[in-house]
């Protein structure tokens, strides 16, 4: 059915579609109206402010009568205004584009500066440019960049959810590892993620119904690429070659990237943060004078670079000496995942302790505060700066090392104590190939690697993967497994992991002293759900609401706490020295509510120490034998384990003892900034009177980590003529069972054999 309309002697045709098409749209029409009514308060509760949650609701509304429309009716331009209308209409989508990705950004583009609002629009406006260069299709276009577009903003919208940071450049790397661990969360709906699907929905429409004009004359078809390809190769010349982004005032926010995404447009600030993908060269950088480089950092702090005399990185006097009369300690090493003490943040009050065995240790003891490089998720790069004293604040915002740098072998605490005759085994109870941990594991010099699938029936996990149903998992194992009590919620629990670890240490090898490097899976991400075998026995009693997750999450802290108690008690008795050195990755992904509660401000507000704040975890050193006992108030990641190295009286890599004496002057470098002993805070892009001392760190790491081929192994090993040809990676498995006994496991038929799984 046509209906000509007549405006200024312009005709237009307005086409209505048949009598099935009808009944569909008025069949979506109702579908989105009532849908959105059904969940009015996801948006009237939210933190919108009254009159804008009204507004938007009234948006979402009056999408439901929109997508009946376009999908009922065309509407035909006269045909002199075919060409300006399909170019008008070209220009014009990128604004509906923009809105929809920041919809599920929670943000509004009338929110943003003019110059932030035609910065993103600039940036949608290309790859629009790009695929017209391409098609030369006017109607094929809009559907080929809001599609990715949507998917993309739907990716950032749950990684943001469940992790608390947004997706950056890198987290395409570890794809495989995020998907395989995303069963174990809840998802829900939210007023944005609804108006963000609605406005994909009516630009799919929309853009279904464009009529394509092709230019008749070869000539203007060689005009219409030429142009658009042109201004695309000038802008990506300006973004990728040049300063401009910068100088006019958008880089990433690497302080906090959750407020740049929002501050500044989701999108437009993934596009920014490719192009730090690659390590840039540092200034001054020159391999050859790497050594001299540390020598002088070395002698500068009064350290004789030629003797095993280094600073005391406790104390700061320059009389650490290994020990020549000690016996060789036997080192146990736990990253405990997501585990912290959240009230670093803020005072905040519970029905009961959630750490009181932490809290109470302190003979032979050292804790503290340790900064850790990562929030909410990434815990391979805390595990990274923790083994080999390198930071990731030099590299790539967001990127994930094991991913993409370690290519070769690598200096770390494990060729170190290697060195020194030590057995060296990793053991992490969940899935092997999770942050390409085998690879990684080998060129760090581990001799073994026991993951799950070398104590747990592959055949079980394989059924849970399949099923992804816990107490069908449960059941099973327990069958499998009678009275081992394996799972706290659907992980292993610290409990059974460091029963693990103590049958490990039993059956080591007695003629060398014994290294382990354990990283727990108890406490992971995914705090929504409950579950039939985890009691929740913590809860906040003086906050102004109650938050589930916190809830869970303080509740399975509390059981990470009884866990360590019990592996320490077990030590104890131990005849052997045995030093156990126990950290948190990174804070826990909960409510932001929750944060903000506690911190006293928006989570897009935080002043630099509130920042950095969120990046502590708590860190103990004990011993089964006397150590000098200390409370350090701020050290990251990174000085951990040249601190581990003293403690147990041992010797020392030069890099080690650059690292203690750079903590002497910042015992804080991380991937907010940096902290000097004065507790002055400093952001990376600020000049400061530590500037020279952070670029002598990242030439000596980028010698270490990237510039392998011109490598100073000597400054980074320990009789390094030994140890260049060190022995790989046993990622065959144990071959003990979950018990500790040796025999006919249901492991030992499909350790090693299985195929690549399923990741943490």
């Amino acid at each position: 059915m046509e209906k000509k309309l007549k405006i200024k002697n312009l005709e237009f045709v307005i086409t209505a579609a048949g009598k099935k098409v009808r009944i569909l749209a008025a069949a979506v029409t109702a579908f989105i109206f009532i849908f959105v009514l059904l969940n009015r308060d996801l948006y009237l509760d939210s933190d919108l402010g009254t009159s804008q949650a009204i507004a938007l609701l009234i948006v979402s509304l009056i999408c439901a009568p929109g997508a009946g429309l376009l999908i009922t009716f065309s509407i035909k331009l006269p045909q002199r205004l075919r060409t300006p209308g399909n170019v008008l209409f070209f220009f014009l989508m990128p604004i509906v584009s923009l809105q929809m990705v920041e919809s599920l950004n929670g943000k509004f583009i009338y929110d943003f500066s003019p110059e932030t609002f035609f910065a993103n629009y600039l940036t949608i406006l290309c790859f629009y440019l790009l695929f017209y260069m391409i098609t030369g299709r006017f109607h094929l276009v809009g559907l080929l960049v809001n599609i990715p577009l949507y998917i993309w903003g739907l990716v950032n919208y749950f990684i943001e959810t469940f992790r608390g940071t947004p997706f950056t450049p890198m987290d395409i790397f570890s794809v495989k590892t995020g998907l395989n661990v995303a069963d174990g969360y809840t998802y829900s709906l939210s007023w944005n993620l609804i108006l963000g699907s609605l406005l994909f929905l009516l630009t799919y429409l929309l853009n279904r119904k464009i009529k394509n004009v092709k230019p008749q004359k070869l000539k203007f078809k060689i005009f219409t690429r030429l142009i658009p390809g042109g201004f695309l190769a000038c802008m990506l010349a300006a973004f990728f070659f040049t300063d401009f982004p910068a100088t006019a005032g958008y880089q990433p926010d690497f302080w906090n990237q959750t407020r740049g995404y929002y501050n500044t447009g989701s999108f437009f600030n993934f596009c920014l943060n490719t192009k730090y993908l690659h390590v840039s060269q540092p200034a001054n950088y020159n391999a050859q004078d790497t050594e001299n480089l540390l020598d002088e950092a070395l002698v500068s702090a009064g350290v004789d670079p030629d003797s095993d005399t280094s600073t005391n990185i406790l104390t700061g006097k320059n009389d650490y000496t290994p020990s020549s009369s000690q016996e060789t300690p036997n080192i146990i090493c736990i990253m405990n995942e997501s585990f912290s003490d959240l009230g670093v943040l803020g005072d905040f009050e519970t029905n009961e302790d959630y750490m009181p065995f932490i809290h109470s240790l302190t003979e032979n003891t050292i804790k503290g505060n340790l900064y850790m490089p990562v929030f909410g998720a990434g815990t391979s790069n805390s595990e990274f700066e923790f083994l080999t004293g390198n930071s990731i604040s030099t590299l790539p915002a967001g990127c994930n090392v094991y991913q993409s740098y370690i290519k070769t072998s690598q200096s770390s605490l494990v060729s170190t104590l290697g060195s020194l005759g030590y057995t060296k085994q990793a053991f992490h109870p969940y899935y092997k190939d999770g942050w390409n941990r085998p690879e990684v594991y080998k060129d760090f010099g581990f001799d073994k690697f026991t993951a799950i699938e070398d104590f747990i029936d592959n055949d079980i996990l394989d059924t849970y993967k399949q099923n992804n149903d816990v107490s069908e998992y449960e059941s099973l194992l327990e069958k499998e497994y009678p009275g081992e009590d394996i799972l706290l919620r659907r992980f292993v629990s610290d409990a059974y992991d460091y029963s693990m670890v103590e049958d490990m240490y039993e059956n080591r090898d007695t003629s060398k002293p014994f290294f382990l490097f354990n990283v727990t899976m108890q406490n992971h991400g995914g705090y929504s759900a409950a579950y039939s075998n985890f009691v929740q026995d913590i809860y906040t009693t003086d906050l102004s609401q109650s938050y589930p997750m916190a809830n869970r999450y303080l509740s399975l802290v509390k059981k990470s706490d009884e866990a360590f108690q019990s592996l320490v008690e077990y030590f104890s008795k131990v005849d052997e020295p045995t030093i156990i050195c126990m950290f948190g990755d990174h804070q826990p992904s909960i409510e932001n509510e929750f944060y903000e509660e506690v911190l006293g401000s928006d989570l897009n507000s935080l002043t630099r120490e509130q920042e950095q704040s969120r990046y502590v975890t708590p860190f103990v050193i004990w011993a089964n034998y006397d150590i000098p006992e200390a409370t350090v108030e701020k050290m990251s990641a990174n000085y951990l384990s040249t601190l581990l190295l003293q403690t147990a009286g041992l010797e020392l890599t030069d890099y080690n003892k650059f690292l203690a004496s750079m903590y002497q002057q910042l015992p804080v470098i991380d991937t907010v900034g940096y902290i000097d002993t004065e507790d002055n805070y400093y952001g990376h892009d600020e000049s400061s009177d530590y500037s020279d001392l952070l670029n002598i760190y990242s030439r000596i790491q980028y010698n270490n980590l990237i510039d392998t081929d011109n490598k100073e192994n000597q400054l980074f090993y320990l009789n390094y003529d030994n140890t260049v040809n060190q022995e790989g990676t046993d990622t065959s498995g144990d071959t003990s069972s979950p018990s500790g006994e040796t025999g006919n496991s249901p492991s030992q038929s499909t350790a090693g054999n299985s195929s690549s799984q399923e990741s943490e």
